[in-house]
């Protein structure tokens, strides 16, 4: 019996589990349920983070490490650049301005995608350091204006968001030089979102 096609390895798993949690997140903001895919693109995100971490920890071929950066670059696209687009299509007015921003948002991550592929393929990846803002950013800014907004009032959320997208969009294509995260600060960040996620039930069940 023939295998699947594909990677199985841990960290493909890991990838694939972000993708999966973002694909829930598309599916509940497309059933207005901002709130639970603003919980999805969190999870998706710490998936995102550890995936490297696992991959580090055992040894693959060069064959496994091209698909595994594919993957994970497929994985990106869905997860921090379609699920932001849905959710702020679900928080703002339904107009052709909100339309061209979100097309705008998503292509320029894709180019910045694809952009750093070709880096990594030709061996030309600086690795301590991001040039422009890394897509996965949106992970942190998204939940971060939703959970603010979330507190204090939702009333310009309409107006927010797209422009939130439109800076997001022109930095991941800006040549700026930033340090990468280490371990230990993407496990803070993560601890981070989690207490985001925790904060929102309390207010939405409890109080």
């Amino acid at each position: 019996m023939k295998k699947f096609i594909g990677v199985y390895r841990k960290c493909d798993w890991v990838t694939m589990t972000g993708t999966s949690f973002a694909i829930l997140g598309i599916i509940s903001a497309f059933n207005m349920r901002t709130t639970y895919s603003i919980f999805c693109l969190i999870l998706a995100a710490i998936c995102d983070a550890f995936d490297g971490v696992v991959a580090r920890r055992f040894r693959s071929l060069k064959d496994q490490e091209i698909y595994g950066i594919e993957l994970d670059s497929l994985s990106d696209a869905i997860s921090f650049g379609v699920l932001p687009m849905m959710i702020t299509l679900n928080i703002s007015h339904d107009n052709v301005l909100t339309y061209i921003i979100c097309v705008f948002f998503c292509v320029c991550g894709v180019i910045r995608l694809a952009y750093f592929n070709m880096l990594t393929t030709t061996k030309k990846k600086v690795k301590n350091e991001f040039i422009g803002i890394p897509i996965t950013a949106s992970a942190i800014v998204i939940p971060l204006v939703y959970f603010v907004t979330f507190l204090i009032s939702k009333k310009y959320n309409y107006i927010i968001f797209p422009a939130v997208l439109l800076i997001m969009g022109m930095l991941y294509i800006t040549p700026i030089k930033l340090k990468k995260p280490t371990s230990r600060e993407k496990a803070i960040l993560s601890i981070l979102g989690v207490l985001a996620i925790i904060i929102c039930l309390l207010k939405l069940y409890v109080f």
